[in-house]
């Protein structure tokens, strides 16, 4: 273990050996303190908008008062044999040091002053030895402000800073007696199950030496290796000697069920880790509301002093393992927003799982943790299926606007001037792309530099859009995009590129990123540690590439090989189907010859995946009514009819045609009892499309095979993926079918995993062995 003293205590460093948290007091309070309510407060105000309001409103208070700016404060204090050294920067105190004024953003003007806002004010007074103090609000659109006087010696304004004082003291010995025992659980920790299998050991050695030293850690282990239990066993103990928050970051449900099975196992050995699962906000309203809307909800008023009241936080920090379904239950009995609990609660747990969102999404991401260096500094990020991590990140900075969010919106502000006025120059440079026909000879084009994108006023939006609850849904989806276009613009060079396109009915206008890893290593660098795994990272350098690793020299990456005897999985290249894309259609009735064969031949469950749901649909109905037991997935299937679909898979005996790189060819654990085989027709590339060949130009500019990182990689991948769906044990035994003789040559044979070979290759009805290195 660690000799260092000083470690963080949940988001604050603490002195173990004085006892001392050392903090500043806006951190204290967001996590000690609940906000009193959820509706509005001045929270849609953005950030430059606030901070320009702020320092507007400071410099003329200075100047009218006779007060200097932004003081540095620190008071130390003890409580319950806690020690605190609070700082801070008070943002007025007159030059006689008797009034201290600290100034905050709201809109509307609230009737009275939140009580986190009265809390900094009064460990100012204290730390400043001010008798006065006052909180004032300024509303940033009409500068209008209200002032609220606060005396520091008043009873009320006594009790709650004492209360508050007491409360975090108490939250600092409890969490610190815990950590303490989680210190001393680890004596006894161990693998959450009975055996290790081939692999696991490997991945938990090279986890845990990556969170102690602090280091990027990209690690690829095939499917069925165990990657979740072992990443956990490695990635623990360092987070609790150091005393950090783990994330595990993830785009599946299924996967957040795994990771909670599996701690399950950990707290049942013995090891309380506190550990919380995040639920969607959309998948968390107890309301049933179509949208988030605070200014409605019963479950956003007196948020605070409910939460308070009910004692729910300590019901739910009774728990080690708690889940969006406890925080259902309890936020629903204390009247209090599901979502905005959990990330209240979150803040006393050991282990958060959730969605990549939470972190790289500059909209969303938990703030409470990632809108300050400080406080992201204490948090371990554990990346799931990383390979999907750069396309997640480049759909978050390629923001699109829609002529039918448009047209919506723009029926909707009819006698609204104020709202046509925002409108009308992004409704015309849509419209000049939305001609009947389409004008161009390929579905998408790229426009020109000077195609005359309307200037963002960020704060207009917002105050006209996007506080108006009676707006229709696409509304929203407008105002979300064009902030995401103002966020584009504030960091626009040669990695965006303006397109537009027709789908349907529909022109999109759009600013597509073709370089998402600056994004991502920027939030990498600001955390203690990363391990990014997944089943599919080859070529590693590639992926460190796209996934922002290896900017400085603590990158470690680690390749653990197959973890099962080889003969499991026969590997079959049959070269007499041809599945490029011209030849497709008269390919067809062969590969439904092939689907045949192979489950007369061998009853029970074949999977098959294909690049597109277009060439799958044509398989479906060449198929026809044949014995083939035949269940395909749809395009845009419901959570339910995922669900109703996994069912049938895993209920056997079924032909199963499903996309690679779709829902059922990744990420999800199926448990078919009579699987025995898969074809994968062709390398799965992506779609040619004017984005492809953006990102092929991209990479061939920086002086790597366009081609091979733009195509060749992400359809192996796809490849691989869909794979990993046969073998899970090693009981299992399974035929992959690779149709096509493309994987035969390079540069797809050069990607093809090593436990394949040697690849039994079939030309003209005969069967030859090719190795690796033939």
């Amino acid at each position: 273990m660690f000799t260092l003293t000083e470690r963080s205590l949940m988001l604050v460093p603490f002195d173990r050996d004085t006892a001392t948290v050392r903090s500043a007091i806006k951190v204290l309070t967001g996590l000690c303190r609940p906000p009193d309510t959820l509706r509005s407060s001045g929270a849609s105000i953005d950030i430059r908008t606030r901070q320009k309001e702020h320092t507007r409103k400071q410099k003329e208070l200075a100047e009218q008062r006779d007060c200097e700016i932004e003081i540095p404060a620190m008071l130390v204090t003890e409580r319950n044999g806690i020690n605190f050294h609070i700082t801070g920067r008070a943002d007025l105190l007159s030059t006689d040091g008797k009034t201290v004024i600290e100034v905050k953003t709201a809109q509307p003007m609230p009737e009275s002053p939140r009580s986190d806002h009265l809390l900094q004010v009064l460990f100012y007074a204290r730390a400043l030895g001010a008798g006065n103090a006052s909180v004032v609000y300024t509303d940033p659109d009409s500068r209008e402000s209200i002032e609220f006087p606060v005396d520091p010696e008043d009873k009320q304004m006594k009790t709650l800073w004492n209360g508050f004082v007491e409360d975090v003291s108490l939250f600092v010995k409890s969490e610190w007696k815990r950590h303490l025992e989680l210190n001393a659980a680890l004596e006894t920790f161990g693998f959450p199950f009975d055996e290790i299998r081939p692999g696991q050991q490997e991945i938990v050695d090279s986890v845990r030496r990556a969170g102690n030293s602090r280091e990027e850690l990209l690690l690829q282990a095939p499917t069925g290796t165990g990657k979740t239990a072992a990443v956990l066993a490695g990635a623990i103990p360092p987070v609790v000697e150091n005393w950090r928050i783990l994330f595990f970051l993830t785009a599946k449900n299924t996967q957040k069920k795994i990771l909670a099975e599996t701690v399950d196992r950990f707290i049942k050995r013995g090891f309380p880790f506190r550990t919380m699962v995040i639920s969607s906000r959309e998948n968390s309203c107890p309301a049933e509301m179509e949208r988030c809307n605070p200014e409605l909800c019963p479950f956003a008023e007196d948020f605070g002093s409910r939460i308070r009241n009910s004692g729910i936080i300590e019901k739910l920090t009774e728990k080690i393992l708690i889940t969006p379904d406890d925080i259902m239950r309890e936020s629903v009995a204390a009247g209090v927003c599901p979502f905005e609990l959990s990330l209240f609660v979150s803040q006393r747990c050991d282990l958060i799982a959730c969605d990549y969102n939470y972190v790289f999404d500059p909209g969303i991401r938990l703030k409470r943790f990632f809108d300050f260096d400080e406080t992201a500094s204490r948090c371990a990020l554990l990346i799931d299926e990383a390979a999907n991590l750069p396309e997640r990140v480049r759909g978050i900075w390629s923001p699109e606007i829609k002529t039918s969010w448009m047209e919506t919106t723009w029926k909707y502000a009819r006698g609204n001037r104020r709202l046509q006025n925002l409108l009308r120059p992004w409704r015309k440079l849509l419209q000049a792309y939305a001609d009947q026909p389409w004008p161009y000879r390929d579905d998408e084009v790229r426009l020109p530099e000077d195609a005359g994108l309307p200037n963002i006023n960020r704060r207009r939006w917002q105050k006209i859009l996007g506080g108006d609850m009676k707006a229709p849904a696409e509304a929203t989806l407008l105002s979300r995009s064009i902030t995401g276009f103002s966020r584009v613009a504030e960091r626009l060079d040669e990695r965006f590129h303006l397109l537009a396109r027709r789908e349907g009915n529909d022109t999109l206008v759009q600013w597509y990123c073709t370089d998402p890893s600056v994004f991502i290593a920027e939030e990498h660098s600001r955390c203690s540690s990363v391990a990014a795994f997944s089943a599919t990272l080859e070529p590693m350098g590639h992926f460190a590439s796209e996934l922002g690793l290896g900017n400085g020299d603590n990158l470690v990456s680690k390749a653990v090989g197959w973890p099962f005897p080889r003969e499991n999985l026969a590997v079959w290249v049959d070269t007499g189907v041809n599945t490029r894309w011209r030849y497709r259609d008269e390919q067809t009735d062969i590969i439904v010859s092939r689907l045949q064969g192979a489950r007369t031949k061998n009853p029970g469950t074949w999977m098959a995946f294909f690049p597109s749901f277009s060439w799958m649909e044509k398989i479906v109905l060449a198929a026809g009514d044949s014995a083939l037991d035949l269940i395909a997935q749809k395009r845009d299937m419901s959570e339910q009819e995922r669900l109703d679909f996994i069912e049938l898979i895993n209920g056997g005996n079924h032909l199963v045609l499903a996309v690679a790189g779709g829902l059922f060819a990744e990420g999800v654990d199926l448990s078919i009892p009579d699987l025995r085989g898969c074809f994968i027709a062709g390398p799965s590339l992506p779609s040619v499309s004017l984005r492809q060949k953006l990102l092929q130009k991209r990479y061939d500019s920086t002086g790597r095979n366009g081609f091979l990182h733009a195509f060749a990689i992400p359809g192996m991948n796809r490849v691989i993926q869909a794979a990993g769906r046969l073998i899970r044990n090693s009981e299992q035994k399974a035929d992959l079918v690779l149709l096509g003789g493309r994987f035969i040559h390079s540069p797809y044979f050069d990607h093809l995993p090593e436990h394949w070979f040697p690849l039994r290759v079939i030309r003209n009805g005969k069967v030859s062995l090719k190795h690796k290195n033939t």
